[in-house]
């Protein structure tokens, strides 16, 4: 992580500089008595008109870690017409409107590079994984390695409402009506008919990257992980096995260990075979090769807008322009190796998609 932190302000600093110094994709919970005045304010001054709300076709990025999932995800969200969950409400995932009033009204901010080394700078008001809203609503075991698949039947009627009129007041914050939810979570890809259950009209894009680099990039983020875990301490969380919840990822854990390049090219493909397996049961569903962004940025996402039915962004966006100019450039090096491994292991993947 560069030490080169941007403070909006003292405040700012002053207020947060720990927690962004103790960053992790699972944010550590806040006091309880902070968390308790947040869902005070919430219930009594920020709670919007929830039924005059409309959640319109959603967004949902499907990709394993590592696999351009976020250059997408804050490509699509850099969109006017985009709303989405900021890193500064998936730490207060009971208080969206009233955390994202706070965040505008008092100008709060810090921008650096995220820890999982990536090149990747955030802040406040980026894209953020929802991990704090899936395990609220979806209820997920982060320590277990293998999830059953739930559908809409086991999700009571309250816990439904909950999930829409969360992303409601998502919605509100970002403008209203005529706002589209988007999100991306690296574990989506075993959950795909459940979220078609809860969302009838969401759409689906599906991102894959060379399975190569992918599995030697998730032994890195496996490392970063749980180093980080270690060096905060987190109060709920010892380690963390970063990777969708495939059908065999407890044999392959057990197999081979977490840190190992045939369990990461088994997860590969495996969850590659879990998206194809279901997708023919999704509404609205496209893939795209993360390579091919890189290759041709423009056409690529042009074709992706208008799969989610959204214009082109203005000429006048600037943080689109930001972001799309910054495709493809890195300050990072990565080192790969081992790929005969992964070649045995995934070979036909490889092939169907064009890496081999």
């Amino acid at each position: 992580m560069t030490d080169q932190v941007e403070y909006a302000n003292w405040w700012s600093k002053l207020l947060f500089q720990k927690a962004y110094e103790r960053q992790f994709v699972i944010p550590v919970p806040n006091p309880r008595g902070l968390v308790a005045f947040m869902e005070y304010l919430e219930a009594r001054y920020f709670t919007p008109d929830l039924e005059a709300l409309r959640i319109d076709r959603p967004v949902f990025i499907v990709g394993l870690p590592r696999s351009g999932t976020t250059v997408l995800y804050n490509l699509l969200c850099a969109h006017k017409r985009a709303a989405y969950v900021t890193t500064a409400v998936n730490s207060f995932p009971t208080a969206i409107c009233t955390m994202e009033w706070a965040r505008k009204k008092f100008a709060l901010n810090i921008r650096g590079e995220r820890f999982l080394q990536d090149s990747i700078d955030a802040d406040f008001s980026s894209p953020s994984e929802p991990a704090m809203f899936w395990g609220k609503w979806i209820g997920r075991d982060t320590e277990s390695l293998y999830w059953p698949e739930k559908r809409l039947q086991d999700f009571s009627p309250e816990k439904r409402a909950e999930i829409y009129n969360d992303i409601k007041r998502l919605l509100h914050s970002f403008g209203g009506n005529g706002q589209r939810f988007i999100t991306k979570y690296p574990v989506l890809q075993t959950e795909l008919r459940m979220i078609q259950d809860l969302f009838p009209d969401a759409h689906f894009i599906h991102i894959i990257r060379d399975g190569r680099m992918v599995a030697n990039s998730l032994l890195k983020l496996y490392k970063l992980c749980n180093d980080q875990l270690k060096k905060i301490q987190h109060p709920t969380l010892k380690t963390l096995i970063p990777y969708p919840r495939v059908q065999n990822l407890e044999k392959y854990v057990k197999e081979f260990g977490a840190d190992d390049i045939r369990t990461t090219a088994h997860v590969w493909q495996d969850s590659i075979a879990a998206v194809n397996a279901v997708k023919g049961e999704l509404k609205h569903f496209t893939e795209i090769r993360y390579e091919d962004i890189l290759e041709n940025p423009f056409d690529e996402m042009k074709r992706i807008f208008k799969f989610v039915d959204l214009p082109w962004p203005s000429d006048d966006n600037a943080l689109f322009k930001r972001e799309f100019e910054s495709v493809g450039k890195v300050r990072h090096t990565n080192k790969y190796g081992q790929f005969g491994a992964v070649e045995q292991i995934a070979a036909s993947t490889l092939k169907a998609y064009r890496y081999t």
